[in-house]
């Protein structure tokens, strides 16, 4: 049992770190100090630039912060109608608060998990589930994070760091690593891969994802930052096993918890599957966070990172295994279609339709003006043009089918449209390139 009494020793050593802050700028909504001394508790400690009657949670995916975190003494973390906040017990407004934060894996509906540990020691920690204010938080909302892990390497906002870490977070925040772990790099990108997973994995990742990284930069755009891949893999987890992953800016990350993955990473066909994966959560990063602002536009940009996965494996030399896997999605879409079209489907949200059926439009495009310009290179045209079109605004469906059109002309754009908007759709057979194209327009 983690005592309130600790809580209050290991609040005093990190807020002796927190004594002298820097002024408050104006942007500035709260001080976020992270303690990780300990193994099975972190503590961590809101400072406000002026007192506040609670603090309300940024990200609501369930009561979980309720259960597993613990208050410091005279605090409480409460769920009222649906909303997670600290309070203090006697109702008094706060300039400070701690809570005792217990750095474990939970798989939470729609959201990052709040902790990824490392078989070898390390863990993965996502910042956004710290982010708090003291009402809803606006969009340019801004918090000081500092870190303090002494002994072990941390990884944050693009930097290697020592001890102990400072930066600014915002929007959707960020994954850091604190471990021992000295991380991979080439130019492309930066890794931890966890020493814990089987040799054979973490040499295909580490040869793998400089192509893919390679690739997509090369077709789409460099990223701000250089790329980092996080993989992780948790032996000791108890409470059976699943893997989770997906992407933030600049981010690709995936985790393996339990020890029935022993097994299955030795199976037939698993390394395949494992670089789809991870070819297609890097095409997501060099879609530079140009998502469509509902549900139904969604197979343009899982379809779209699908098919990127497919285009990529193919020129890397895996066409053959590729191959049945698309037919195996195209069966699959036509089974969750039924007599619906793709919008409808998605307007159900039978998301699995966004990977099954977007990707064969995807591929339909690629085909299509391959065919019509041979030296170019298909899809990745219409996602430059498309990026370009949006900018930093939200996009819409409208504006991805006005960059196929375009780029392809507006037969193309005209009969993805039908196929998106007819029940039960004819696919093409798709095509795969045998050369990666001319990324000029």
């Amino acid at each position: 049992m983690f005592s309130r009494a600790l809580i209050g020793l290991l609040f005093f050593g990190l807020a002796g770190c927190l004594a002298s802050p820097e002024p408050f700028k104006p942007t500035d909504f709260a001080r976020i100090g992270v303690s990780a001394t300990s193994d099975t508790r972190w503590v961590v400690t809101y400072v406000l630039p002026k007192p506040a009657d609670e603090l309300v949670f940024v990200r609501q995916p369930d009561d979980s912060r309720a259960k597993d975190w613990i208050g410091g003494p005279g605090y409480e973390i409460v769920q009222i109608d649906g909303v997670e906040r600290i309070r203090r017990v006697d109702g008094r407004p706060f300039s400070e608060a701690v809570v005792a934060v217990p750095p474990l894996y939970r798989s939470l509906p729609k959201d990052y998990a709040p902790f990824s540990p490392f078989g070898d020691g390390g863990v993965l920690a996502y910042t956004g589930r710290l982010f708090a204010c003291p009402d809803q938080c606006p969009d340019n909302a801004t918090w000081q994070m500092l870190l303090d892990a002494p002994g072990r390497t941390i990884l944050a906002d693009g930097k290697r760091f020592r001890d102990k870490a400072r930066w600014t977070d915002s929007a959707d925040g960020q994954n850091v690593y604190v471990g021992q772990s000295a991380p991979s790099e080439t130019p492309d990108f930066l890794a931890v891969i966890d020493a814990a997973l089987p040799e054979t994995i973490r040499t295909q990742l580490a040869q793998q994802m400089p192509h893919f990284m390679h690739l997509f930069a090369e077709h789409l755009g460099e990223l701000p930052e250089r790329p980092m891949l996080f993989a992780s893999y948790d032996l000791a987890h108890k409470n059976g096993m699943g893997r989770q992953g997906g992407t933030l800016p600049g981010q690709v990350f995936v985790h393996f918890y339990g020890s029935g993955w022993t097994g299955q990473m030795t199976a037939p066909g698993f390394t395949e599957q494992l670089a789809w994966h991870f070819a297609h959560e890097a095409a997501h990063l060099y879609q530079h966070q140009v998502f469509t602002d509902t549900g139904s536009g969604a197979w343009i940009h899982e379809g779209g990172a699908e098919a990127m996965a497919a285009i990529a494996l193919s020129l890397d030399g895996h066409a053959d295994a590729v191959k049945p896997h698309i037919a195996a999605l195209a069966d699959k879409c036509r089974k969750l279609l039924g007599e619906r079209t793709i919008r409808g489907a998605l307007n159900e949200s039978d998301f699995d339709v966004a990977y099954a059926c977007g990707i064969q439009v995807s591929l339909a495009i690629d085909a299509d003006l391959r065919a019509r310009f041979p030296d170019k290179d298909g899809l990745f045209a219409v996602w430059r043009r498309y990026i370009a079109r949006v900018g930093s605004r939200q996009a819409v469906e409208a504006d991805f089918l006005a960059a196929v059109a375009d780029v392809g002309g507006a037969d193309i754009a005209s009969r993805i449209e039908t196929m998106v908007s007819t029940p039960n759709p004819v696919l093409p057979t798709a095509q795969l390139p045998t050369q990666p194209g001319s990324a000029s327009w």
